[in-house]
């Protein structure tokens, strides 16, 4: 009878890390891609961003000085601050002015 070589583990062990490390970095180009298309993302939202604060601040404003009128006892301004209490939405009357 004749012997037997035993099976070299060295190859299947280096196909195992080679393609852990293939995968690996094909998941970190991938991460970086993404990230980079989120940072150009963001980028391109901060304009609207911006816009939509300012126009959030003039809203603010605009209620606050409706609320001030109908503290004053104007009736127009105390229908619409009745009307937008009805409907859940409450004013801060202390609402900075829009830069």
């Amino acid at each position: 009878m004749s012997e037997q070589k035993p099976a070299s583990l060295f190859v299947p062990v280096l196909l195992i890390a080679l393609a852990v490390v293939v995968w690996s970095g094909f998941q970190a180009s991938q991460l970086y891609q993404e990230r980079a298309s989120l940072s150009s993302l963001r980028t391109s939202q901060e304009a609207t961003f911006s816009n939509a604060e300012k126009m959030r601040r003039q809203l603010d404003s605009l209620a606050a000085g409706t609320q001030q009128l109908a503290s004053a006892g104007n009736k127009n301004a105390q229908a619409v601050v009745n009307a937008l209490q009805q409907r859940g939405i409450t004013i801060n009357p202390e609402a900075k002015k829009p830069q």
